[in-house]
């Protein structure tokens, strides 16, 4: 094997690890707070489904 096939198989490799990472349901809940950063300031609390362990969709139901 040449210096270039390694390479290529251990970047696909580590680029399947970060798309298992990214899509894991084990990490739903950290990828939606996370997502939630730019839009809290330093004045303000985070959405109440963040504090409460509730998804989004139940949270959207409850209001309306």
């Amino acid at each position: 094997m040449s210096f270039g096939s390694i390479v290529l198989v251990l970047s696909m490799v580590v680029f399947a690890f970060i798309v298992w990472w990214a899509f894991s349901p084990r990490f739903k809940k950290t990828h939606e707070k996370d997502g939630m950063i730019p839009f809290l300031d330093s004045k303000s609390h985070p959405p109440e489904f963040l504090d409460k362990g509730i998804d989004s969709k139940t949270s959207d139901k409850s209001k309306s």
